[in-house]
């Protein structure tokens, strides 16, 4: 029986939360992982760390050469990198904050995937897995207008991705996390009046999703045995937004 290859798998956003989460989690499923930070760290559980802005289409050509330079081309992307921090409305949100939520949240994940996707076209075989956000199916008060745009966006987009790409042995899949304990939403609770037990309270299962939980859904889609799965979102949310 011939080996199955040792698959390269990049995650962007990789320095904390779900992005470190899932560095671990496909080290341990036996990939080599890259993980993307925009600033120099350690990443633990990652073969290769890279540094880089993913909203630069020039940054990511370069990582990208890196990467293949070091370990080989990327089969498996994972777009994590994203967020937010500062609630707004339609009001009273600028174009410039809107832009830039798009950028990083929705135009980001294209920008990675285009340059990604012919080398999986090319050798029969890919997988990726874009982080978008239980808004996407249940907005709510207190959100950024524009990301909630552009996580719905990435669902959307993520459907047409799997309809161009079904066939080649290429998937594209979602996972969309409820509210989830991480540094970055502890960023955004010292800055805003809500705490993290309020949020916990309107959660049915009563508690905050854990970053492993995330990535244990990516880490299932990636696999070889997910080849038959494309198109769809997961959502790891608790019980806030059911199929």
């Amino acid at each position: 029986m011939t080996p199955r290859p040792t698959r390269v798998a990049l995650v962007t956003g990789a320095r904390r939360g779900i992005g470190a989460a899932t560095v671990t989690a496909l080290a341990e499923a036996g990939l080599q992982v890259v993980a993307a930070v925009r600033s120099p760290t350690s990443t633990p559980g990652a073969d290769l760390t890279i540094t880089g802005d993913v909203t630069d289409a020039g940054d990511v050509h370069r990582m990208l050469a890196e990467v293949a330079d070091r370990l080989g081309p990327v089969d498996v992307l994972v777009n994590n990198a994203g967020g937010f921090l500062r609630p707004g409305t339609t009001l009273d949100t600028t174009k410039e904050e809107w832009e830039q939520q798009l950028a990083l949240n929705l135009t980001a994940p294209f920008v990675m995937t285009q340059a990604v996707l012919p080398g999986m076209i090319a050798r029969g075989w890919g997988r990726i897995v874009t982080i978008g956000s239980v808004v996407a199916r249940a907005p709510a008060l207190g959100n950024a207008t524009a990301y909630v745009a552009a996580k719905a966006g990435v669902v959307g987009w993520t459907r047409q991705l799997a309809l161009e790409t079904a066939g080649t042995g290429v998937t594209a899949n979602v996972v969309n996390p409820g509210t989830t304990r991480t540094e970055h939403l502890d960023d955004y609770l010292r800055d805003s009046d809500r705490a993290g037990a309020d949020l916990a309270a309107s959660i049915p299962m009563g508690r905050l999703g854990d970053p492993a939980e995330v990535a244990a859904a990516v880490r299932y889609l990636v696999g070889e045995d997910a080849g038959f799965t494309t198109g769809i979102s997961i959502d790891v949310n608790g019980g806030v937004a059911m199929s």
